[in-house]
């Protein structure tokens, strides 16, 4: 994988993208991080950003932190305040820049959406997501070098994704611990620049997804009303710290992973899919999962999704209906895929 920055005429994305194609990008990517099942990495792949969005992130280190720290020192003038600008344009900033505020503006538009789906029409909501990730297997498939004895290493990615769901505490789930959301920033915005992972789909693992999108909405409508909600926005603080710390380690690690041992860790990425159909099966016993009271005493079922037990469908109108959303998700995934198709993948295969 390169970590070389592609050069562009407006230096904003791909060659060519304007400042506002850049920003609408980032926007897509953002849809893809808010769905379980949907990869942000595999928009980015499709986009044609993803190369430069790993060598942007690689590029940032100990150089960056220090033309901060001088320019700071300097008040923005002279050695320092150029310094700066030079690390800015040698990290590609003003790309991330727009790719990141093109994401949290539809992550925050469209909270709302995704609290009530998975609030009032779960099973639906989950089969859509379900059938969002089956084409998405063949992404890290087609990456690989070779398979064969190699698709072993998919095993103890079933076994994580699997093994995580079913022993994650029933309190962990809606927890308003702020170590739980550094961690849970840290290890979902690893697998958001993933192509075929979906970093909402580890929140969801986690037992933190319905938490992070219901202290999003909580904290939207409490500045509506004119007044903060503190305890989702430093809930909200800690998850982002963690989403920091974690994209700039893991960039690293993901590039050593590819250039060393490509095919082993796509079959590990399937094996995270493949291990993401338990948890997101959607029929469950919705009853025996773990609760979360809302402000109003109102339980949040949606909460219970990550803990609840398996079941089988209850009739053949819930199965049909869920079933028509799956192939809704497998059509709207599998489209997406084959426009991925007509761009080149990321480099060191």
């Amino acid at each position: 994988m390169s970590s070389q920055v592609t050069s562009g005429s407006t230096r904003t994305g791909v060659p060519g993208d304007s400042a506002i194609t850049t920003l609408v990008k980032g926007g897509l990517i953002g849809i893809a991080n808010i769905i379980p099942g949907v990869s942000g990495g595999t928009f980015a792949l499709i986009l044609g950003v993803f190369d430069r969005l790993i060598g942007a992130l690689n590029n940032i280190g100990p150089e960056t932190a220090r033309a901060v720290f001088g320019a700071i020192r300097s008040g923005f003038r002279g050695d320092g305040k150029r310094r700066f600008i030079q690390e800015l344009r040698r990290i590609d900033a003003l790309f991330l820049a727009l790719l990141i505020t093109g994401s949290v503006i539809v992550i925050l538009g469209s909270s709302f959406l995704i609290d009530y789906l998975l609030q009032e029409h779960y099973s639906p909501t989950l089969a859509f997501f379900v059938g969002l990730i089956l084409p998405s297997i063949l992404v890290p498939w087609r990456m690989m070098g070779n398979r064969g004895a190699i698709l072993l290493w998919a095993l103890p990615g079933v076994a994580l994704t699997v093994g995580v769901s079913l022993v994650i505490p029933d309190n962990a789930a809606g927890s308003d611990n702020l170590l739980i959301a550094l961690g849970t920033g840290a290890i979902a915005i690893s697998a958001m620049i993933l192509p075929g992972i979906s970093g909402s789909f580890v929140m969801l693992v986690l037992g933190q997804y319905q938490n992070v999108i219901g202290k999003i909405t909580s904290l939207q409508i409490g500045l509506l009303d004119g007044r903060i909600d503190w305890g989702s926005l430093f809930w909200l603080g800690a998850l982002a710290v963690g989403m920091g710390v974690g994209i700039l380690a893991f960039a690293r690690l993901l590039n050593f992973l590819f250039d060393r041992f490509r095919s082993a860790t796509l079959a590990f990425l399937i094996g995270l899919l493949l291990g993401s159909l338990w948890v997101l099966w959607p029929f469950k016993d919705i009853s025996a999962g773990a609760e979360l009271v809302g402000r109003s005493g109102e339980v949040k079922q949606e909460v219970r999704i990550a803990t609840a037990p398996n079941r089988m469908p209850r009739s053949g109108g819930e199965a049909g209906v869920a079933g028509a959303a799956a192939v809704a998700g497998l059509l709207g995934s599998a489209g997406m895929i084959l426009l991925g198709g007509k761009r080149k993948e990321p480099s060191g295969e």
